[in-house]
């Protein structure tokens, strides 16, 4: 996902998992910078009972199936109408006023030469969803589906696990993630605290087959929504 003003991952204040922050106010790509003082609570979170980081509720034993996946072209039909209700409630989605680019089914764009393989992954992006209030600080939920070539697939996995030096202020600049394998593919994940509001942040990724889906959370709990989408995605 391209480190601009979006989720594709992440945004002006961050990911973050655990409720009681403010909504955020910038896009999903952006710096750790913000306002200094105390954020308040301007923006309605949905209810969520789970952890905080993105994890499988149950060791995730799903055996690929041999149905081609099936990407929808809205965003509200990412998961089943009732996960989306409990995960999503009445969060603003796509809000033009918070995402500075084209939401919902997009079309793949190239990627810049000198693009790592993170960048090349939002380039390829064919939905781009984000739940955000344009009020608040951190708060919000990005998911991404893209399609990537076969050697891209292959590689990024190992990528993400790689611990770099970050070039960028951006929070998932340099990290190493945890990869496992989970729901049929490649499962990464980082988790962390933003360092101003002490909420939750966690990006999560799975590579299966030649589809990369991304989550970030800011201050946003879910529960296994990783695997409602791949249930949504692969049956």
């Amino acid at each position: 996902m391209k480190r601009s003003v979006n989720t594709a991952l992440v945004g002006l204040a961050l990911a973050g998992l655990l409720a009681g922050c403010t909504p955020p106010t910038g896009g999903a790509g952006a710096s750790t910078s913000g306002p200094t003082a105390p954020a308040t609570d301007v923006a309605a979170s949905p209810e969520a009972t789970a952890t905080p980081s993105e994890t499988p509720t149950a060791t995730p034993s799903q055996t690929p199936t041999t149905r081609p996946v099936s990407i929808p072209t809205d965003c509200t039909d990412l998961v089943d109408a009732a996960t989306y209700a409990a995960t999503m409630g009445d969060a603003p989605l796509n809000d033009p006023a918070y995402f500075g680019q084209p939401m919902g089914q997009v079309a793949p764009t190239a990627p810049d030469a000198d693009a790592d393989l993170r960048d090349v992954v939002a380039s390829a992006q064919v939905l781009r969803c984000g739940w955000a209030d344009v009020r608040a600080d951190v708060t919000g939920l990005f998911a991404d589906v893209s399609t990537v070539d076969a050697a891209t697939a292959a590689a990024y996995p190992a990528w993400l696990a790689e611990g770099r030096e970050p070039t960028s202020v951006f929070w998932l600049d340099g990290v190493a993630y945890d990869c496992s394998e989970a729901y049929g593919g490649s499962l990464c994940q980082y988790v962390t605290t933003h360092p101003m509001y002490g909420v939750d942040m966690a990006d999560t990724v799975l590579v299966r087959d030649d589809v990369v889906v991304t989550v970030s959370q800011r201050n946003f709990p879910t529960e296994d929504l990783m695997g409602s989408i791949v249930t949504r995605l692969w049956g």
